[in-house]
Parts: C-alpha cells; sequence; structure tokens
C-alpha cells in the first residue's frame, strides 16, 4: 500500500468523531509515516540492487508536521537529505536523493525536498525566516542521528542568539500574512492554516517559546490548537486532497464526519479556537517585545516603572495592570480595569485578566448604578473595547455579566451581507453607535441596545429580533435599569429592522406607513431618534453593500416624516400618535 493511501486508510479506520481521537490519528500516522521512511531508506541505501554506502555523516531529516507528529492524513511531508559535507561525494548524495524522492512521489504524497549540508542549513536560516522557524522542528529519521541532533541544537542556538533582530521581521511576516488570509474566526469559507488564528499562528508561537523571549499560555491554545486539526484532518478525509481551506460544500460532511450537528456548529468551533489561538499569539508576541525593549534599555537593576491610573490599576509597559493597593473583594474593579485600558487604546495585561476573572468580586444582581455606568462608559470607549472586551470574553468575564452571550459568541452568519459573527458585529455596531451623532437623550440605552440587537441569532430562531426580545429586557433588568428602560431596550431590539423595511419598501408618506413606524417607537419622538441611530448602526456595522447614501437617504425621509407626524399628533392635529401600542 502507498503512503498517501495508507495514511487515509488509518483516518477512515480509527474515525474523528470521538473525543481524543485526532490526537490518536496525527500520533499513529507519523508513527506509520516514519517507519515506511525508515524503509525507504534501507531500500534507497542497502536494499537497492546497487547498494550507497551510508555511514555517519549523512542522515534523513523531517520539519513541519511531521516532525510535530501533528501533521493531517494528507500533509506534505518536509524532508531533508543531510550530510556533513564528508561523508558522501556530490554524485552519490544526488543519488540516494533520487532513490528516495521518486519513490515518495509515486506514492501520491505531497513533498517538499531538499539536499543541504549542516552549513547550507544554517546559511538559509539565517537568510530565510519561515525557514529557520520551520527547522527549529528539525527531527532525524533514518542514518545519523546524531549529525541531526547537533544541527538542529545549532539552528536552535542561532534562532535564540538572532531573536531579538528579527523579531519586528517576524510580527510583520505574521500581520501580512493575516493581511493576505484574512481572519479565520469571521470568515465563512475560511483559511484553517494561513489566517488569523490558525494553524501557521500555533506554529509562530512555539517559535515565539522557543526564542526564549517569552513563554506562551497553555492548556487553552492547545485545546483549541486540536479542534483545528481536527477540522483539517476531516477535509482531507472529505475531498481526499490536502486542502486548508474550508469551502463551503465541503463544511456539512466535515461536520458530519467530526460527530457535529451540522456546518454552523463547525464554523462556530472553528471560529472559537481560532480567537483562542490568536489571543495566546498576540499576547506572547506584545510579551516579547516588552522583553526586547526592556533588555534594550536595562543597565543595571531596574524597578518596574508603574504610572498609577487609580483605584489600585497601573500603566506598566503599555498594559493596564493590577498593582498595590489594588482590591479584588470590589466588584467594579474589573469594570474599572476594562474602561482604564480601553479608554487609552491599551490591552489589560494577561495576568491581570486572569486575576479579574478568577479572584476578583462578582458583580450582584441586578448591577448597581455604578456598575451599569461603567460598563456604559467601556461601550463608549471607541475602537479600544474590541481588544478589552475579547480579553475578558476568553477569560469568561462576559458571560458572567450577560449570560445570553454565550449563544451568539463565535455564531456564524449565512446571510451574504454580514461579515463577522454574530458576537463580533454585535460590537461593531457599538462601535458605530458610540461614533454615531448622539441621540438627544438616553445614549446609554442606545448603546446597550447596540449590544443586544442580534442576542436573539440563536439556533433554531425565526425572528430575531422578536427572539431577542425578552432575552434584551431580561439583560437589561439584570444590569440595573429599571423596568422602563429595561422595556425600551427590548423594543429597540423588536424593532430595529423596522424603519428600515419600511423605509425602503414604502412610501414614507403613506398614512398607513407611518402608523406602522409610530407603533414601532410607540408613538414617541425620543424613541425615534434611539431607533434611526441604532438602525443605522447596525446597518454601518454590517458594512457599505447595506448602508448606502441611497438606503440613508430613504431612511432619514422617513424619520423625518415621522417626527413631523408625531408632531402633529401631539399639537392636536391629524397624526398617528400612539397607534398601534400594545
Amino acid at each position: 500500500m502507498g503512503l498517501r493511501d495508507l495514511r487515509l486508510h488509518l483516518a477512515s479506520a480509527l474515525g474523528l468523531s470521538t473525543p481524543g481521537a485526532g490526537s490518536v490519528l496525527r500520533t499513529t500516522t507519523a508513527d506509520r509515516t516514519l517507519s515506511w521512511l525508515q524503509e525507504l531508506w534501507t531500500s534507497a541505501t542497502e536494499g537497492h540492487e546497487q547498494p550507497i554506502s551510508v555511514g555517519s555523516g549523512v542522515a534523513l531529516a523531517c520539519t513541519g508536521s511531521l516532525a510535530r507528529g501533528d501533521g493531517g492524513p494528507l500533509s506534505d511531508l518536509d524532508l531533508v537529505l543531510l550530510h556533513d559535507g564528508r561523508a558522501m561525494s556530490p554524485t552519490d548524495l544526488a543519488e540516494v536523493a533520487d532513490r528516495l524522492w521518486y519513490p515518495l512521489w509515486d506514492s501520491g504524497v505531497g513533498l517538499d525536498h531538499s539536499v543541504r549540508s549542516a552549513a547550507q542549513c544554517r546559511q538559509v536560516a539565517s537568510g530565510d525566516l519561515a525557514v529557520a522557524a520551520a527547522m527549529l522542528d528539525l527531527r532525524p529519521v533514518a542514518g545519523d542521528e546524531k549529525l541531526v541532533t547537533s544541527v538542529s541544537r545549532q539552528l536552535a542556538e542561532d534562532w535564540r542568539a538572532q531573536s531579538r533582530k528579527r523579531l519586528p521581521e517576524l510580527v510583520e511576516a505574521v500581520a501580512e500574512r493575516h493581511r493576505g488570509a484574512g481572519d479565520l474566526s469571521q470568515s465563512l469559507q475560511p483559511d484553517l492554516k494561513e489566517a488569523r488564528g490558525g494553524l501557521r499562528d500555533m506554529v509562530v508561537l512555539q517559535a515565539l517559546t522557543r526564542s526564549w523571549l517569552a513563554d506562551r499560555p497553555h492548556g487553552a491554545p492547545d485545546r483549541a490548537y486540536a479542534q483545528l486539526l481536527d477540522v483539517r484532518d476531516a477535509l482531507h478525509v472529505v475531498t481526499g486532497r490536502s486542502r486548508t481551506i474550508l469551502a463551503r460544500e465541503d463544511q456539512q460532511p466535515v461536520a458530519e464526519l467530526l460527530g457535529l450537528e451540522d456546518a454552523d456548529e463547525l464554523l462556530t468551533v472553528v471560529s472559537s479556537a481560532a480567537r483562542v489561538v490568536h489571543q495566546a499569539l498576540y499576547t506572547t508576541m506584545r510579551s516579547a517585545r516588552q522583553s526586547q525593549q526592556a533588555r534594550a534599555r536595562r543597565i543595571g537593576p531596574r524597578r518596574p516603572q508603574l504610572e498609577p491610573l487609580g483605584h489600585g490599576l497601573y500603566l506598566h509597559e503599555g498594559e493596564v495592570v493590577l498593582g498595590r493597593g489594588s482590591d479584588l473583594d470590589d466588584p467594579l474593579l474589573v469594570l474599572r480595569a476594562a474602561v482604564a485600558a480601553a479608554s487609552r487604546g491599551l490591552p489589560l495585561g494577561p495576568a491581570t485578566v486572569t486575576n479579574l476573572a478568577t479572584q476578583g468580586a462578582q458583580l450582584s444582581h441586578p448591577w448597581p448604578p455604578a456598575a451599569r455606568e461603567l460598563l456604559v462608559a467601556l461601550l463608549d470607549t471607541g475602537d479600544g473595547l474590541l481588544e478589552v472586551w475579547e480579553a475578558l470574553d476568553q477569560a469568561g468575564v462576559v458571560q458572567r455579566w450577560l449570560p445570553a452571550w454565550t449563544a451568539v459568541r463565535s455564531r456564524p452568519q449565512r446571510n451574504g451581507v454580514h461579515r463577522h459573527t454574530v458576537d463580533r458585529h454585535l460590537l461593531e455596531t457599538v462601535l458605530q453607535a458610540s461614533r454615531g451623532p448622539s441621540p438627544r437623550s438616553r445614549r446609554d440605552l442606545l448603546l446597550v441596545a447596540a449590544l443586544l440587537h442580534d442576542i436573539g441569532k440563536v439556533r433554531g430562531a425565526q425572528d430575531h429580533s422578536r427572539s431577542g426580545e425578552p432575552l434584551a429586557r431580561a439583560a437589561a433588568l439584570d444590569l440595573g435599569f429599571c423596568a422602563a428602560d429595561a422595556d425600551l431596550v427590548a423594543r429597540l431590539v423588536r424593532e430595529h429592522l423596522t424603519l428600515i423595511g419600511l423605509a425602503t419598501s414604502r412610501d414614507p408618506t403613506d398614512p398607513q406607513t407611518l402608523t406602522e413606524a409610530a407603533a414601532a417607537v410607540d408613538g414617541r419622538v425620543e424613541v425615534v431618534d434611539l431607533l434611526a441611530a441604532l438602525t443605522e448602526a447596525d446597518a454601518r456595522a454590517v458594512g457599505g453593500t447595506v448602508w448606502t447614501p441611497w438606503r440613508a437617504t430613504l431612511l432619514h425621509s422617513l424619520t423625518a416624516h415621522l417626527r413631523a407626524s408625531l408632531a402633529r399628533g401631539d399639537d392636536g392635529g391629524p397624526g398617528p400618535h400612539g397607534a398601534g401600542q400594545g
């Protein structure tokens, strides 16, 4: 049986639907692949009809996924015929290489191969960042194991010695790759390997750790990486090809192979895992840069430079952290820290997030007014909100604040106009609401309604606006809003699509149109302002295909006629004031 068929057979026999099966499959696949390669080495040298004597100083080595033991059923092999420059003639080396590579090509396995001396390995790694990172995983397959170990050790030493100089290059290479491949957590047809939060990011994370500039988070990122590997492995089996793009037509069969309910659940798993991997890489790169900067300016022992921010919070090396005087028994501390960081466009320190999430006092329910005011202030911080919210969400803080958040977290949207998962779209809508023209009253209700307007987009919901109404009311009450305010938030959630629907399909001067619009706003001009602002923020958060000058003009025309109609009704003239209240 050829190597390709052998690996696919293993995947079919072991399956992927039970917990831990993917890890067993990858370990077994790596072991069987190495055994197959070792037999090939023997055949290419001793067992060949024209044997070539191969002693010390020559070896077959592997890098990449085979060396890490996390290759998929159809992952390419990265192999190096390694030599010390003296043991064999170039002619004999070329002959051994041909005897190795041709059978591999014939077996149908993807192959990236090279013949290099130990010196050439170091030279190539010094000039190519991708090669340098890949060669850190160099592992012996057959032949002179001591040679491979020696080269691997030297490459690791070179990597550590050059890491501070090459860190900016690594950071830029990661950013460039992300710009090209997109965000794994937000794509409907994601690139499991190259996108932000994908498999390549975990390899970079491991390489960063081996630079000794910073340690990385463990536990959650490893579990997330294993989930992404499981999805990639299932994709290989389903397509019969070494693919990493999870195309729409492959998602349902991949989900079934993994024992998931449907493609939506699959994309939710992928999105959640990608967010964990990205967060781990982001915080580790930040720590590495801090380590680099601290080393560059260090002259003898230094005390940490802390800028006090109040309530025991400090600014330290570009992060908001807890310090002396912080009171973890204060239930408002996590909100204070979040506002302090987001308002400055800074991250919360990873240890601070962990301590706040695991040791911080819990808020009472309903929330006290001070907590509600801090939440509104956090929602009004602008772009700094996204990173701080993500860190708190990863730590489990957000779901304690808003239990309904769990059902929309990382949930994909099949509507083609949407760019983001449901939870990310909610945050983008908050950002748009905070940037837009402020309503004449109750900006706090607008921001909270923006945060909750799609909270009803849960599995099985037929009308997310209607299903979201009771969830929004319950959340608003839990956040400490009075019953009347909670009812208004719920109304905004229920009607957040009404005005744009009427504006784009009906005559804004038609009395029936105005009657329906008046019913949506409870006959109140102040609700017109809030609902119009929410409608615009929602559309802007989706993107330019939804919020166009034409649609903006139609919405503004409808709301202008509605306000005039309500005003005439207030003055005793004709108009739909109060119509449709219920």
